[in-house]
């Protein structure tokens, strides 16, 4: 996938989440971590947002992906993948 393949093979440094938000590739991209390097981002487009976690054996993975229409809007796709970014880390952390 695209997305995944473009970021590094680590977590996010902030600057790195400043480019990204200046990149013409997304409207927004937010960390789900409040400092430090990020490992759970959202990523949205006027069509779609996707939660994507970091795992330090497996890298990146997309974990949600929401299609933003009539019936979901993009604070509902955020908290959603926000969610599913949570879960996978929370699951993560357990093994």
């Amino acid at each position: 996938m695209a997305l995944i393949d473009s970021l590094p093979a680590r977590p996010l440094e902030p600057q790195e989440l400043t480019s990204l938000n200046r990149s013409e590739a997304f409207e927004l991209v937010v960390a789900v971590e409040n400092d430090g390097p990020a490992r759970g981002l959202l990523f949205a487009t006027e069509a779609w947002v996707k939660g994507a976690a970091y795992d330090d054996e497996s890298g990146w993975s997309v974990v949600e992906t929401e299609e933003l229409d009539e019936e979901t809007a993009r604070i509902d796709g955020l908290q959603s993948c926000e969610s599913a970014v949570l879960s996978f880390q929370d699951a993560d952390s357990e093994e």
